[in-house]
């Protein structure tokens, strides 16, 4: 069987389609905003909610099969992806979500996802395992982030972060200042800027000893490359998703010059037109052009996932 994996996923988003950017695409953080936003209004009517990311869910899933997709690895916030993806015949890893700025929802919060991921766990088949994702350096507090790194070392689970995405989080974490900064001082979030790149962040608080999976590493200096190399960590590359939300070109051919392992993904429907990760490879072709040859890119769409 020809291995096609599409590294990164949100398929429960499917339903924001219609979000999606056009082609002249969108800055990250208000995008980011209003993804947000469009979250809360919908995940707050219950059961209706639960509909429509099961809905996302199994279409997703139908849309990946039918572009020839093998392997995966999802991110969910709600469990909806759960079922279907345990039934797909895909092969994986379903990580759930854990997201919350301030120190009185780091219990509640990983407790949530700490009740799907021990349901699901016990029904782990096909080759689809489940682990945790703590979202990024700029929405998880540094109480949560303690709680959920220990939580995920104790129970051996795999684990995913979404890191070095935008400009805007690189001048958040290592400066204190932008739109990331000024959108955190108006929400009351207080947690301590650490003056560091995502990348060394991630490194101080102990997250690359669990050699997680690294989605985007685009906001990277030669020293964060060595850190992700020497972590034994993978990372992930989301071209498409990335151009339209006007992030920078992921210097590709670096990671590939450390041998770091590096997969290709599509990521949600709110950011990419299509979950056909060969799209991404004709897209990651062009963008890379003259740094990196199309046989070794769609290399990275082919190799399967170290699950």
């Amino acid at each position: 069987m020809n291995t096609l994996t599409n590294a990164h996923t949100h398929l429960e988003l499917g339903w924001l389609a219609d979000y999606c950017p056009d082609e002249k695409g969108m800055d990250f953080v208000p995008w980011l905003q209003g993804l947000t936003d469009r979250w809360r209004q919908t995940s707050g009517s219950g059961c209706y909610a639960q509909t429509i990311f099961h809905r996302a869910a199994v279409a997703g899933i139908e849309a990946m099969v039918e572009a020839g997709t093998t392997h995966v690895t999802d991110i969910s916030a709600t469990g909806a992806s759960i079922d279907p993806l345990l039934a797909s015949g895909l092969e994986g890893i379903i990580y759930i979500e854990v997201v919350g700025m301030y120190a009185e929802q780091a219990d509640r919060a990983l407790n949530g996802a700490r009740y799907l991921i021990d349901d699901a766990r016990s029904r782990e088949r096909n080759g689809m395992r489940i682990g945790l994702t703590l979202h990024t350096p700029f929405t998880v507090h540094p109480a949560l982030w303690k709680k959920g790194l220990e939580y995920a070392r104790k129970e051996a689970l795999p684990l995913c972060i979404h890191v070095a995405e935008s400009h805007d989080e690189y001048d958040y974490l290592k400066y204190g200042k932008g739109l990331l900064a000024d959108q955190r001082e108006m929400m009351g979030v207080t947690f301590p800027i650490p003056h560091k790149t995502p990348i060394q962040f991630l490194e101080d608080i102990g997250a690359l000893d669990l050699k997680p999976l690294l989605i985007h590493a685009i906001e990277v200096d030669d020293d964060d490359i060595q850190r992700i190399k020497n972590s034994g960590s993978s990372v992930v590359h989301c071209p498409r998703s990335n151009a339209l939300l006007h992030c920078d070109r992921m210097p590709l051919e670096k990671y590939l010059a450390h041998e770091i392992p590096v997969y290709l993904g599509t990521d949600s429907l709110a950011s990419t037109p299509t979950l056909n990760v060969l799209d991404d490879v004709e897209f990651a072709v062009k963008l890379h052009e003259g740094k990196v040859d199309r046989e070794t890119i769609e290399k990275l769409a082919r190799h399967p996932l170290a699950i």
